[in-house]
């Protein structure tokens, strides 16, 4: 069995995650809210763009993701670029897919990243215009916004972890193993 790395599928895979993304970003985003938190579809593009690895790519993506929210939004050009490229660079340590190998585990280190960029994100925001108070930002936009774009990055992992390859294979069918028995010769 011969594996093949199909960079034009994840190029498709990536394109039309960042295209679904971006359209739900601009058409849903603003009347999903709780409290005074919003999702964040740019951001849940850039992580599962990390978790489906590739080398550069993931961080183009939450790269663009970062600078399409900015100005799509009423904060300061460039800070959600960067926050999203530092958190993609973090979580993009392997040039495999572990949406497919670990879903668990993505979901895990989404919830701990999305809890980090928001918080960053909501403090930052709060030091250039100053008016809210602390609590109001922590408890009325940092958690029901970290709540909500984790709420929207679990059927993301879901349907992309569901979604394997066919090229991989070549249309052969791959031996199973069972990964709990030995074969002694």
């Amino acid at each position: 069995m011969m594996i093949v790395n199909d960079q034009n599928q994840r190029t498709r895979r990536l394109v039309i995650l960042c295209i679904v993304c971006f359209v739900l970003q601009l058409a849903l985003a603003p009347f999903l809210a709780l409290g005074g938190g919003h999702v964040n579809f740019c951001l849940i593009c850039a992580f599962v763009a990390a978790f489906m690895g590739g080398g550069s790519d993931p961080l183009w993506v939450a790269f663009i993701s970062g600078i399409f929210y900015d100005l799509t939004s009423t904060t300061p050009v460039g800070l959600m670029a960067l926050l999203l490229l530092l958190a993609a660079f973090v979580m993009n340590t392997a040039d495999r897919d572990r949406l497919v190998d670990e879903p668990v585990r993505c979901l895990r280190d989404g919830a701990v990243m999305v809890l980090a960029v928001e918080l960053v994100y909501q403090l930052a925001v709060l030091v250039v215009s100053p008016g809210a108070p602390l609590l109001d930002v922590l408890f009325l936009r940092w958690l029901p916004a970290s709540l909500l774009d984790w709420i929207c990055l679990v059927p993301f992992v879901l349907v992309l972890s569901r979604t394997k390859s066919d090229a991989l294979t070549l249309g052969g069918s791959a031996k199973k193993s069972f990964p709990g028995k030995r074969y002694k010769l």
